[in-house]
């Protein structure tokens, strides 16, 4: 049906209540329209009404006019809108399978995604984090799903391994698109799509890896190389590849040997690790007995090895031990609990080795940190029993202190262990044998150091490792807040718990760590201390947060604390510190402590007239009933 005459009526009945009622009668153009309406008009009823309203418009008296044209425009431009349609010429297709579905999502609610995916510039990545985290169905979206697949070459490396990442937990809907157009000699985007393709498939992908591998190159080659360790059916093949391949794909096919069984590859990584040592390294995540065994044998005979030195260790000797140390990783075979026997009769011939220099190479050290590394993954079994009791076999190696506690926390009741261990902490100068306690009061601070109270999870754990067998004994708080030798060395790496302007004694980082925040008991005895330590050291932003985190307050110390360093005090870390006060303990403690800062006026000279127009104005606000200006634009105070 040709709809042209009606479209033409619309129109003049437009011009005409532009031009005025007056000219109707001379409107010849309209006059037209209505005549070629009425094929129309006689073949459908809604047509007929607007031709029959046609005639009684131009027939009309000039004074109803003006209602009779409005009315007919009305009824017109709703029937042009009932014929309206949308769409493109062709015919309509199912989406191709495995490009992602279709969702009742408008393009607007996609649009920052897509932006994100497919375009450059800052601030892309927490985009995209926010979409996965809040709206994860949004990535199986047809219009998405490409995007993120084409996302894994993404210019921004860390963008692609979070596109890469959120693939490999989608499940299999992003496999088709991951396998068409696959270029096996492609760059980085496409060794990511096979690390995805084996995330998602594991042993399955075997027929496709083996397809691409003739044809595969560089980053692309080694990726395939390790994926082929997914499947066992493997081995012979990687065993073949291992002959013939070189660097960094050589690598890669030894890694995916790492996590094989039987006596080929066993046999192998004897011969591999007999010519080259560092390849151990490749065997650190494994935690097979034949690893453990070779891993043990090679370490000992190294051992060994530097015991027949003497006192005079050449620095590529070193080098080789720290990589069999790296390698034991969680291994708890019975050949290497045999190695850990057999190292403790000899520790201190290890401890005794130096370089050519005439400087400890601290291998004993060396061999003691690597046990605690292994125990603290380590379940119940013969290595944590024989850990536990290391100390109390041999009390004079000292270090053995930090072993056995870890193993006590993660095997004990927390009582037995305060009972047993808590007394190593000194709360008053010792008289009698002053250096042994001294030492053993660092040894166990520093192990106390590796025991962390996660919130997340509503745990204690050794840090990096499992969970305690209970949670830590109320008692060690006390003690700790009575502890006369605090002197601790620093953990290695940045900390959370204090501020990097500040120079926080490792001890009390360390309890602070150990401290949950919930526990009524612990907040008692530790809020008085904190108050304590602000006095003491002026660090007002480390102790204030801490005493907010435990619902405590610095008022009565803040002012004079902030006074003995003015100069940390610029107006962004005054704000945000009373900020985070408002937020912890509320209005009226926060006005308080603004008044206590604001009277002692301790800031930095060029933040001083800004922080003393903002705090009497906050203080306002806040007696007004407002929220805490968080966000004050200095430049206009």
């Amino acid at each position: 049906m040709d709809l042209q005459p009606l479209y033409d009526v619309k129109g003049r009945l437009e011009q005409a209540a532009i031009a005025g009622t007056g000219l109707l009668a001379e409107d010849f153009r309209l006059s037209r329209a209505a005549e070629q309406l009425k094929p129309l008009a006689a073949a459908s009823p809604v047509f007929g009404k607007i031709g029959a309203g046609l005639d009684q418009l131009l027939s009309a008296p000039a004074a109803e006019r003006s209602g009779l044209l409005l009315d007919l425009l009305a009824l017109a431009d709703a029937v042009v809108y009932t014929q309206g349609k949308t769409g493109i010429e062709g015919e309509l297709v199912p989406l191709p399978a495995g490009n992602g579905q279709y969702l009742e999502l408008s393009y607007s609610q996609l649009r920052p995604l897509l932006e994100a995916l497919t375009t450059t510039g800052g601030g892309r990545m927490e985009i995209v984090q926010s979409a996965w985290e809040n709206h994860p169905e949004h990535f199986t979206d047809f219009r998405v799903l490409p995007a993120v697949v084409n996302g894994l070459g993404d210019s921004y490396g860390e963008l692609a391994e979070l596109n890469a990442k959120i693939l490999k937990q989608m499940g299999p809907a992003p496999l088709s698109l991951l396998k068409e157009g696959f270029d096996p000699a492609g760059n980085k985007s496409m060794a990511r799509r096979v690390e995805v393709v084996s995330a998602l498939e594991g042993a399955g992908a075997t027929p496709w890896l083996r397809e691409i591998l003739p044809q595969a190159k560089k980053d692309v080659r080694a990726a395939v190389l390790t994926a082929l360790g997914e499947d066992p059916e493997n081995v012979p093949l990687l065993l073949e590849l291992v002959q013939t391949e070189r660097g960094a794909n050589r690598e890669a096919a030894l890694q995916a040997l790492a996590g094989q069984d039987g006596e080929a590859v066993t046999g192998f990584w004897a011969a591999e690790l007999d010519k080259k040592p560092v390849s151990a390294l490749f065997l650190a995540k494994t935690e097979k007995d034949w690893a453990g065994d070779l891993i043990a044998a090679g370490l000992r005979a190294h051992l060994e090895k530097l015991l027949s030195h003497g006192d005079r260790v050449p620095e590529e000797e070193q080098t080789e031990l720290s990589h069999w140390c790296q390698a034991v990783g969680k291994k708890t075979s019975p050949a290497m609990l045999d190695l850990w026997r057999w190292a403790d009769e000899r520790m201190e011939l290890f401890d005794g080795l130096r370089n050519k220099k005439g400087n400890s190479i601290f291998a004993g050290v060396r061999l003691t940190d690597t046990l605690a590394d292994c125990l603290r993954h380590t379940g119940p079994g013969p290595l944590r029993d024989h850990c536990l009791k290391l100390f109390d076999h041999r009390p004079e190696m000292t270090r053995y202190l930090h072993i056995s506690f870890l193993a006590a926390l993660l095997s004990l009741p927390a009582a037995e262990v305060f009972e047993k261990y808590g007394p190593y902490i000194l709360t008053e100068e010792p008289t009698q044998d002053a250096g042994r306690k001294k030492t053993l009061n660092t040894v166990l601070l520093r192990a106390l150091g590796d025991v962390w109270w996660y919130p997340q999870v509503g745990q204690y754990r050794v840090y990096g490792g499992l969970s305690t067998a209970e949670p830590l004994d109320i008692r060690w708080i006390e003690r700790l807040t009575r502890a006369v030798c605090t002197d601790v060395p620093r953990r290695a790496g940045a900390s959370p718990f204090a501020y990097y302007w500040e120079d926080v004694p490792e001890f009390d980082r360390t309890l602070m760590r150990l401290v949950d925040p919930e526990n009524e008991t612990s907040r008692k005895l530790l809020i008085p201390y904190l108050r304590r330590r602000l006095e003491e050291t002026g660090q007002s932003y480390t102790y204030s947060r801490w005493l907010f985190r435990l619902g405590g307050s610095p008022r009565g110390l803040l002012g004079k604390a902030l006074a003995k360093r003015p100069n940390d005090n610029r107006s962004y870390a005054v704000w945000q510190l009373m900020y985070d006060a408002w937020q912890a303990l509320g209005t009226e403690e926060s006005i308080a402590l603004l008044e206590e800062v604001l009277t002692e006026g301790a800031f930095q000279k060029q933040a001083a007239p800004l922080i003393q127009k903002a705090i009497p104005w906050t203080v306002e606000q806040l007696r007004a009933g407002n929220d805490f200006p968080s966000n004050i634009d200095w430049t206009k105070l």
